[in-house]
């Protein structure tokens, strides 16, 4: 969402599109503690394990900490509200967020209802396009044109899973690079996984849950990472991202 505002803004101090990347968003804010990727400290010569790791070892006495995601959410929440606002102030604009939904699933219904209310808190526009379970992906595809095309539109997602009749990669490439909230693109993917490349977008719940760790005060460098699950939406990028 901090990204999407950024971009808005941008563009309406100009009759042209203004790209702005998440290192320039970062430098911007300091509503996300998380460092872009082009900034970590990598190896010149990584090697990737040719043995397992050793067992850990479970004899001296491992402490529990949880994480209270609500409390640190609505701390990001509130200076997202406050950043749309003086968005609104100054240019007469706020960030728009487009949602293709294709069915009746509820737990993809329950999803989509809390993105909408998100926006709604933050003073973010958003619109949802809810399609019938058996469209066409010629109907999708039109949906998405038209929202790459809005320019008070600033970020698109297709809420997955889609009908199996759907082709998922063909959808999700029709939305267009710079407006890849959810970080499917097969661009942003590549960027995340090259080393020294930035992604316009990440995949926001493997994001979320790097924003946590570093809020947290837990040192990722160095350390061993279970990831269950290979998901593109979740298990991939997280990996990808433990390993930056």
């Amino acid at each position: 969402m901090l990204l999407m505002a950024r971009k808005a803004l941008a563009s309406a101090h100009s009759s042209k599109a203004i790209r702005l990347t998440t290192r320039e968003v970062h430098y911007l804010s300091s509503i996300l503690v998380s460092p872009p990727l082009v900034s970590l400290d990598l190896p010149e010569n990584w090697i990737p394990y040719s043995d397992p790791p050793p067992l850990a070892s479970f004899e001296t006495e491992q402490k529990t900490v949880v994480i209270d995601g609500k409390v640190i959410a609505e701390e990001i929440r509130t200076k997202i509200i406050s950043e749309v606002g003086k968005m609104k102030m100054a240019v007469g604009k706020v960030p728009g967020l487009a949602v293709v939904l294709v069915g009746q699933q509820r737990d993809s219904q329950t999803y989509v209802r809390n993105k909408m209310k998100a926006c709604e808190e933050t003073g973010i526009k958003s619109v949802l396009a809810e399609l019938p379970e058996d469209c066409s992906e010629g109907h999708i595809i039109s949906v998405l044109k038209e929202f790459n095309e809005d320019t008070s539109i600033h970020g698109v997602l297709v809420q997955l899973p889609l009908p199996q009749h759907l082709d998922e990669s063909k959808i999700l490439n029709m939305v267009r690079l710079e407006k890849d909230v959810d970080g499917f693109h097969p661009l942003n993917m590549g960027n995340l996984a090259m080393r020294g490349r930035e992604p316009l977008f990440v995949s926001c719940t493997p994001k979320g849950c790097v924003e946590l760790l570093i809020r947290a005060g837990v040192e990722i460098a160095g350390k061993n990472a279970v990831v269950i699950g290979r998901s593109n939406i979740v298990g991939l990028p997280m990996s990808l991202l433990l390993q930056a």
